[in-house]
């Protein structure tokens, strides 16, 4: 009786549960920054919509922008350059969220349910 060989993982193997992760996270963070962005809208007195519209625009460009920017080069803590030139972008998670929130904020704004 031979034995099998052992299989190597799929390159998806774990992406469902990544994805649902990623869904909850961002779900979670946009359902907070809508509930801070509606309550301040609504204390001032101005159009809530345009107020969360605004909020995921901002937050997401940030996100975006912070989930893009380069790594390697200028060292921070040393505030001198260092011999490793930069490799691009960093390719973290957090500007999908930056992505998605900036989607909602264009999808908020066209609709204006509030």
């Amino acid at each position: 009786m031979s034995e099998s060989e052992p299989t190597a993982p799929s390159r998806l193997t774990g992406l469902g549960e990544a994805l649902r992760r990623g869904l909850l996270i961002t779900a979670g963070v946009a359902v907070t920054l809508g509930l801070a962005a509606a309550s301040v809208a609504w204390a001032a007195d101005h159009e809530v919509s345009s107020a969360v519209a605004a909020t995921y625009y901002i937050v997401g460009c940030i996100l975006f922008l912070v989930g893009m920017f380069p790594s390697g080069g200028f060292s921070l803590t040393r505030g001198t350059m260092s011999t490793r030139r930069p490799i691009g972008s960093r390719q973290e998670p957090v500007f999908l969220l930056g992505l998605a929130l900036v989607g909602l904020g264009v999808l908020i704004d066209f609709v204006r349910p509030f």
